[in-house]
């Protein structure tokens, strides 16, 4: 009986991974490289495999090729989970998504996919979710859960679970749909009857199963951060179309689509972010003309409202000086824009963006510095509906949010300030300005607490902040400046909250 397995090497290992990444979309690089190896060299072990080589004609083979990648998957994706996770997903599920989904048609069939659903739990919890709701509960459901482990729907399957699964069960929950045997929970037969299973990978491409508008909420948490860059751009294009035209995506909190799809607006409510459907492409519509400022007031042109001084800025790599311009560049550009902009020219920097033609005015990065010229002329309605005419070309464009939230902290809005501001840092985690505003927004109401949090992050990423960005959202503060103001916050913020 072989004892040991001969050494795989680095080249082949990363054979090992190069094929597993396109059989089942798991990325493995750097430090789990080592698992990888692990997993193979006990397979090679079981399977009396007394080479790669072999182990890899098998594993090629067409008759043995879909069995063993089902003992793999079973190996290489162990999920930990439990039930009620990410309560604040979950209000937005039945608090949101529902009744938004049913409102014009409280008939509708409502169809949810939990895709690498593991063994069980989220779905099931979707279940009772919807058996709380009562009468308002739809009156059709579906709920389908996939996953690629087949251990692990054998599990689900079987809906008996340790008190470890059960840790963040509201204890009315457990009381209703579970009965006790011996040390295990075992889950009331009308629920699962909810859930239907099926063993599918969602790195490969199915056309009949990812039909158009098949789903109508997807949930998809803590998977994605598991698959390589390729499968998951290819996985998002298959939600994007399997989603019906107002459609929910819940994906973990980690994993935001930011620079992978277009398809989805960002959304935040409940302490929870969501993705729904864009619709169609259209025409972007234009600001309306003449639209009125939010406030009269001259101090409305500066974001940050604070006794210190602003500073003239003109640091690199930031837009060019005049004098450095070829005249060609001095034409209508956005390049003369920016120039104009650092040199707190604002209307001459509005009058060259507007100047340019209609097409070009509605190129993105063109939006965004118009959108920050007219904060800083204090046009706050007009930087709004720029951003809504960008936010409609790329819903997860930071800036575009953290502009949104500034006009509607300027206007009195508080809630949807925050949850603009919270956006931002959830697209741009490396994103310094919407922590400072939280930051000066909490410490004014008194909760310092939160003000601390926020002032600290603020403090630790504006020391990395590129200077073109530092110019460009500063709000006519140097980054000492900024750092300076951080400090003089977090000093007030001192003492018990």
């Amino acid at each position: 009986m072989m004892r040991t397995a001969p050494a795989i090497g680095e080249a082949r290992l990363t054979r090992f991974a190069e094929l597993i990444e396109q059989r089942l979309g798991l990325q493995y690089a750097g430090s789990s490289l080592a698992e990888l190896e692990a997993i193979m060299t006990a397979r090679m072990r079981e399977l009396r495999c007394r080479s790669f080589d072999a182990y890899l004609k098998q594993l090629e083979s067409d008759v043995s090729m879909h069995e063993e990648l089902r003992e793999l998957t079973a190996k290489l994706t162990i999920g930990e989970t439990y039930f009620f996770r990410a309560p604040e997903q979950l209000s937005v599920f039945s608090e949101v998504a529902i009744p938004r989904l049913t409102q014009g048609d409280p008939a509708r069939p409502i169809r949810i996919l939990c895709a690498g659903c593991s063994t069980g739990e989220e779905p099931y919890t979707l279940a009772m979710i919807l058996r709380e709701l009562g009468p308002l509960a739809p009156a059709e459901v579906s709920i389908l859960a996939i996953d690629i482990n087949p251990e692990a729907l054998a599990k689900a399957q079987r809906g008996s679970y340790s008190a470890w699964a059960m840790r963040a069960t509201p204890p009315d929950c457990v009381e209703k749909y579970f009965r006790r045997e011996r040390a295990q929970f075992v889950l009331n037969e009308s629920v699962k009857a909810m859930v239907r299973f099926d063993e599918r990978s969602i790195a490969c491409e199915d056309y009949q199963f990812w039909q158009p508008h098949r789903f109508d909420i997807i949930f998809c948490r803590n998977v994605i951060m598991y698959l390589s860059a390729r499968v998951v751009g290819e996985v998002i294009a298959r939600f994007a179309r399997a989603l019906a035209p107002d459609g929910f995506l819940f994906l973990s909190h980690a994993e935001p689509l930011r620079g992978i799809s277009q398809a989805f607006h960002v959304q935040h409510a409940q302490g929870a972010f969501y993705y729904v459907l864009r619709k169609p492409s259209g025409p972007v519509i234009p600001p309306r003309p003449g639209a009125r400022s939010v406030s009269p007031h001259k101090d409305a042109a500066q974001p940050l409202t604070s006794p210190v001084p602003r500073d003239r800025l003109i640091v690199a790599p930031a837009p060019p000086s005049l004098e450095a311009m070829s005249p060609a560049e001095k034409g209508a550009s956005l390049s003369l824009g920016a120039a104009l902009m650092k040199t707190e020219q604002y209307d001459e920097a509005l009058a060259t963006l507007e100047a340019l033609a209609p097409a070009d005015r509605l190129d993105p990065d063109v939006l965004l510095m118009t959108a920050i010229i007219q904060v800083e002329r204090g046009k706050l309605d007009l930087a709004a509906d720029l951003c809504s005419s960008l936010l409609a070309l790329d819903g997860l464009n930071a800036a575009a949010h953290y502009l949104t939230a500034l006009c509607h902290e300027h206007g009195g809005q508080r809630a949807a300030a925050i949850d603009s501001y919270r956006v931002g840092v959830y697209l741009e985690p490396a994103f310094a300005m919407p922590h400072l505003r939280l930051g000066l927004m909490f410490r004014r109401e008194g909760d310092r607490q939160s003000a601390r949090r926020e002032l600290h992050s603020a403090s630790i990423l504006l020391a990395q902040e590129d200077p073109a960005r530092v110019l460009l959202f500063g709000g006519g503060f140097s980054r000492s400046t900024l750092i300076d103001l951080c400090a003089s916050e977090l000093r007030m913020c001192e003492g018990p909250n």
